[in-house]
């Protein structure tokens, strides 16, 4: 199976790799002059070379929504997405490209199969690296230090208290125990483990009161929350398997579940 990884869905972060790459491309055509540009003079290459590495800016800028698109529906990325969305770059460039290359300012006399064969994958060839190495960069940018669960959290010489508004109201687990938390009307329903059976308490309370008690706990969805650490796996895009117990997901709070998992001892 191929390994998963995690891309970067901060559009600043695409952004500022769309600039460094247009400006590396516009320098790189302008300043070293290969395959057809090399008959022009410098200053002419710097005028026309400009136009390119727009081209390439707007080209990848069109890529991310795809993948963001792609990332929430799948719940994963991995390096075969990686290399799709790398080759979907390619092609959406490809026309761009030729289309800026027939203009009247570049007056370019290649046909299209020469153009593609002799200047655009060649010059295609030296860039995909570059943005390679940018996406990765930008990926391990954009894991929140402040994701992962508190090491004390998890260890089992700890108790966490969990309570209603009635005094009566009250259940001790060690947070090892804690699965997940479901609203019920006024009530949450506490699911929890006891001697590795699946057990559940209704406690009068809110969801959001429990949160900010016990801060292992990550909303995915407005009526639940969970404990990361007994995430399993995906059951299709929409439901995380937990241990003995499946809760769905929402769109709006998938990618913090995604990004806390990486942390996940």
């Amino acid at each position: 199976m191929t390994k998963k990884i995690t891309p970067s869905t901060n559009y600043r972060h695409h952004f500022l790799i769309a600039i460094l790459m247009g400006t590396w491309l516009y320098l790189f055509l302008a300043i070293i002059g290969p395959f057809d540009a090399a008959d022009l003079r410098l200053r002419f290459r710097v005028q026309l070379m400009v136009g390119y590495g727009l081209v390439a800016a707007v080209a990848y800028l069109v890529c991310i929504p795809v993948q963001n698109g792609l990332y929430r529906q799948l719940g994963y990325w991995n390096w075969l997405l990686e290399g799709t969305l790398l080759m979907l770059f390619a092609f959406v460039c490809l026309p761009l490209s030729y289309r800026y290359y027939i203009t009247d300012w570049v007056n370019g006399d290649y046909g299209f199969p020469r153009f593609s064969l002799e200047i655009y994958i060649p010059t295609l060839i030296i860039l995909l690296p570059l943005l390679a190495l940018s996406r990765r960069f930008a990926a391990r940018k954009s894991v929140e230090p402040s994701a992962p669960i508190p090491p004390t959290i998890l260890t089992k010489s700890d108790w966490i208290q969990l309570s209603g508004t009635n005094k009566l109201d009250i259940l001790r687990l060690r947070p090892y125990q804690l699965i997940a938390l479901s609203a019920a009307n006024n009530y949450v329903t506490v699911y929890y483990l006891e001697e590795e059976t699946l057990r559940k308490k209704l406690l009068r309370s809110t969801l959001k009161k429990m949160q900010e008690e016990v801060p292992l706990l990550l909303r995915v969805h407005r009526s639940h929350l969970i404990n990361p650490h007994h995430f399993l796996e995906w059951k299709g895009t929409s439901t995380a398997v937990l241990t003995q117990l499946e809760i769905p997901v929402t769109q709006a709070y998938k990618k913090d579940l995604l990004d806390r998992l990486q942390f996940r001892p």
